[in-house]
């Protein structure tokens, strides 16, 4: 699959990279804002997002996920060191395919991807 990281801190994108890659995935980015997320998008389409919930900027990961939702049916896998009750309430409006707490292990994107591409 084509994936895309969006993800602001360059370690955290660069280990996600790694485990998406060694899974055999195509990984689009890391991006991490909107602008940047924009043209990868309009260039390469991808098949799902991981998503940081707070991004560059102080641009807002749940808001890029509505707008790759809304304009491409893309979902998102969010990842966030913050997802108590209501942020993951106030999630599930997006479609997500799963919400991942940070540090997350490579058992759990694999089997967030399974269950995606599962259907």
């Amino acid at each position: 699959m084509n994936i895309l990281i969006v993800e602001d801190e360059f370690l955290i994108a660069l280990d996600l990279q790694m485990q998406l890659e060694q899974l055999q995935h195509s990984v689009l980015g890391p991006v991490k804002d909107f602008a940047a997320c924009r043209e990868v998008v309009t260039q390469s389409r991808p098949d799902l997002a991981f998503m940081d919930l707070r991004l560059a900027n102080g641009e807002s990961g749940e808001d890029l996920a509505q707008w790759l939702l809304s304009e491409y049916s893309i979902r998102c896998i969010f990842m966030s060191g913050n997802l108590d009750e209501q942020t993951q309430t106030r999630l599930r409006a997006l479609e997500p395919i799963a919400m991942l707490g940070k540090p997350t292990f490579p058992h759990l994107i694999a089997a967030a991807i399974e269950d995606f591409a599962r259907g």
